[in-house]
């Protein structure tokens, strides 16, 4: 029995060791487990929350920021209101300024480089087409004939009248005068009428480069300066004073029509690409 009272005893003390220790480990790591689960809402959260600033396309969880959407600096510069999508800028050696371009400042060497590549564009060839093919229709100035060599006359005078011109607007006139000579479109949100007046005043209303409204003197001298020299290569009946002023009166409106091309030609273009798709 005493045997057996002993190995009951032995037996209790372990087991109340065993429940002691296992006491003792819950007191110690219940604080730890709590205060792990008590971080895990903190942590959560700084995982979800956005940077202040996009992070790499491919990270994940990120929001990129258009440039058509507008910062709440940017709505508080603009009075609350969401600022337009910044317009693309145009190319500083381009002739002409689409609605929806920016233009860039020119240099005198873009003005410069623009005239001389504006006297071989394939516009600029049409343009030779059509005003020789015109003149030699009427049989108008210059006076070469009606046959086919006349024909060829005719384009080559017309290319020369309008490269000079456009040489000097541009590549000459246009630095030395400190003048804008780029067309700028109004583009469709404006009326019908307005853009027609607009662009067929052009050649003679003209900007500087700071954008200020002035006479278009840098086209206006080059139309001048270019119609004079055609008593040099014109046949002999066109070389008087009345002739050149005629010529100087002809380019002018040749210019005018040009300019109604550029402010609606994209428009005409559209039109007749939508009717092709019905």
């Amino acid at each position: 029995m005493t045997t057996l009272r002993s190995a009951i005893s032995s037996k209790a003390s372990q087991v109340r060791r065993s429940v002691t220790l296992t006491l003792a480990l819950f007191g110690v790591m219940g604080p730890f487990t709590m205060a792990q689960v008590a971080e895990t809402p903190a942590s959560t959260e700084a995982m979800l929350t956005l940077p202040d600033s996009p992070a790499l396309p491919d990270s994940p969880g990120t929001v990129l920021v258009s440039s058509s959407m507008a910062t709440s600096d940017d709505a508080a510069a603009s009075g609350g209101q969401p600022m337009a999508p910044a317009k693309p800028i145009a190319l500083p050696r381009v002739k002409l300024i689409s609605a929806n371009q920016a233009a860039p400042s020119q240099t005198a060497s873009d003005k410069v480089i623009m005239g001389l590549r504006e006297t071989v564009t394939p516009y600029s060839v049409i343009g030779w087409f059509v005003s020789a093919g015109w003149s030699h229709l009427i049989d108008s100035s210059p006076n070469y004939g009606t046959n086919s060599q006349a024909f060829a006359q005719r384009l080559g005078a017309s290319a020369a009248l309008a490269s000079s011109r456009g040489i000097f607007s541009d590549s000459i006139l246009g630095p030395i005068l400190h003048q804008d000579t780029r067309y700028y479109q109004l583009g469709r949100d404006h009326k019908f009428i307005n853009r027609a007046i607009y662009a067929g005043t052009r050649p003679i209303i003209g900007k500087t480069d700071g954008g200020r409204t002035i006479p278009n003197y840098a086209f206006l001298l080059a139309t001048a300066g270019s119609s004079g020299l055609t008593v040099t290569y014109y046949p002999e009946k066109n070389q008087s004073g009345g002739q050149v002023a005629e010529t100087f009166a002809s380019s002018l409106g040749g210019a005018a029509l040009g300019a109604l091309v550029n402010e609606f030609g994209g428009d005409v273009i559209r039109a007749l690409h939508l009717s092709r798709n019905k």
